[in-house]
């Protein structure tokens, strides 16, 4: 007996102590989840308590080429937020959540293009970025603090920190629609010159779907991110040339020496002249969807071929598009979309002209997903046979950013192709 009872008492220390440690964990437990419930509530109440909405500095790539953009939010009720940008016109309602994680994150769960264009792959975007990542940018941030000051977020995937600052009343509306003009404005724009002080002038390096320069006068400088602001143009963070260090561009209306305008610096250093895009530019930069219809005599009897050889092969073609995916190609989506790929096609801009483009068959093969040779084989390859090695001449109804273009070979006027920005589906039918 007495035995037992000292065992008892030898062991009753140990049991209080992990009576208490298992107490403590509990009340642990209980106060992290108290805590992360409290910061998820504070989040959803500091977003909507400023019902004027936020504005927000958005480079979606974390290492800025892509360049930046502005996106506007109001948040409504604790699912709905509004959200406009500057690459599109308007305003879109849609879903939203703050959710407990290692922390509150805000995440835009619900589609809205205002924010999720950032993030969609290259080959639905336009064409900006790898096929498969696009613009690599953010729907769902971590919210590392949420005050009426600011809201400050890391985006969960890019690891980018953005800040999101407080509107005032009716500037949602405002400020977006002066943004969206702004860029609107901006985007016809595809060429620039860099004109010095001592009136030397030479291209500079630009891409019309990405916001970023680079330096024609130092090949070795960093590239320059910007975004479009009202009034002109603001950079990612201070960068210099031609002797002049900026991180702001002031826009000057045009005078008849300068007939879209031009930006320059707080010292009028430098000049940065802009142009219209030129039709060919245009048509290079861009995916084109074609169809039969569209085509002329001369490429229907190869289109005709290339219907034979693929029903004998088992091949549907859904899509069939030309131009930039991120490298020169005709794009193919076969087998009700399984299968995706590519093959390379070079479009060369013909120098001295603004409306005419060189196309010739590169042979590179892109896999995409289950694409492979045997596809080009049996019966892909007979579109290209009227594309490659020819010199079209490109016209359009609309002079600036056409939604179709006719492209005429210069050498067979037969040989022609209406080709689209909207996607045409089955297109040996259509």
């Amino acid at each position: 007996m007495k035995l037992k009872y000292l065992i008892v008492l030898i062991l009753l220390p140990f049991l209080l102590v992990t009576s208490c440690k298992r107490d403590e964990d509990r009340i642990f437990d209980a106060n992290a989840t108290v805590r992360m419930t409290e910061a998820v509530e504070k989040t959803y109440t500091v977003l909507q308590a400023n019902k004027a909405g936020w504005i927000m500095k958005f480079y979606p790539s974390n290492n800025q080429e892509f360049g930046g953009y502005t996106v506007f939010s109001k948040f409504i009720s604790n699912a709905e937020v509004t959200v406009a940008s500057d690459p599109f016109s308007g305003s879109q309602t849609s879903s939203y959540a703050v959710s407990p994680e290692s922390g509150p994150v805000l995440t835009f769960n619900g589609y809205n293009k205002n924010i999720h264009w950032f993030s969609e792959p290259g080959k639905d975007n336009g064409g900006i970025g790898a096929d498969d990542s696009g613009m690599r940018g953010d729907f769902e941030f971590i919210v590392l603090n949420a005050s009426a000051d600011s809201v400050v977020l890391k985006g969960k995937k890019s690891g980018s920190y953005l800040v999101m600052l407080p509107l005032k009343d009716g500037e949602f509306e405002t400020e977006s629609k002066a943004y969206q003009e702004a860029a609107a404005k901006f985007k016809q724009f595809g060429v620039f010159n860099l004109e010095t002080k001592d009136g030397k002038v030479v291209p500079m390096g630009y891409s019309p779907k990405i916001r970023v320069f680079t330096n024609p006068l130092d090949q070795a400088a960093k590239e320059m991110a910007f975004r479009v602001v009202p009034g002109g143009l603001e950079f990612y963070e201070e960068y210099t040339m031609a002797g002049a260090s900026f991180d702001h561009l002031n826009y000057i209306e045009p005078t008849s020496a300068y007939p879209y305008g031009y930006y320059s610096d707080k010292g009028n250093t430098f000049k940065i002249v802009p142009d219209v895009t030129p039709i060919n530019l245009w048509f290079k930069t861009n995916l084109w969807s074609m169809s039969y219809s569209n085509v002329g005599p001369t490429g229907q009897v190869y289109w005709n071929n290339a219907r034979t050889k693929l029903n004998a092969n088992g091949i549907t073609l859904n899509n069939m598009y030309i131009g930039n995916a991120g490298v020169e190609v005709v794009y193919y989506v076969l087998q009700n979309g399984a299968v995706e790929g590519a093959v390379g096609h070079n479009i060369t801009l013909v120098p001295g002209t603004i409306d005419q483009v060189r196309i010739i068959f590169a042979g590179t093969l892109y896999e995409g997903v289950g694409f492979s040779a045997a596809y080009w084989t049996g019966g892909l390859n007979e579109f290209t046979t009227p594309l490659s090695g020819r010199t079209f001449k490109i016209t359009a109804d609309e002079l600036s950013e056409p939604s179709s273009v006719l492209l005429t070979d210069i050498a067979i006027p037969t040989n022609t192709f209406r080709v689209f920005l909207k996607d045409i589906n089955d297109p040996l039918n259509n």
